[in-house]
């Protein structure tokens, strides 16, 4: 169930950065608010890889969940500067 639920989400994930990569924003930081998105998924996988004791190594939840925070502070100090400083 879980796993069908991930690939559903990615499935979506993909979906809906094609749909925007064709609408062409003129501004390139509005990808940003989608990548916070993203992150906060991946940290979740993460975490969840590695609490669970299923057969999947270590060192992939760790990788997945330093992708997860580094995004998420890098794309979460572009959005608020955005924001912040106009």
């Amino acid at each position: 169930m879980k796993k069908n639920l991930m690939i559903i989400i990615g499935l979506v994930a993909i979906v809906l950065t094609i749909f925007l990569i064709t609408q062409n924003p003129e501004d390139p930081v509005f990808f940003d608010f989608f990548g916070i998105g993203i992150f906060c998924f991946l940290f979740g996988v993460g975490g969840w890889i590695l609490k669970t004791k299923k057969k999947t190594p270590d060192w992939i939840g760790f990788l997945i969940l330093l992708i997860g925070i580094l995004g998420l502070i890098v794309d979460g100090f572009i959005v608020i500067k955005r924001i912040i400083g106009g």
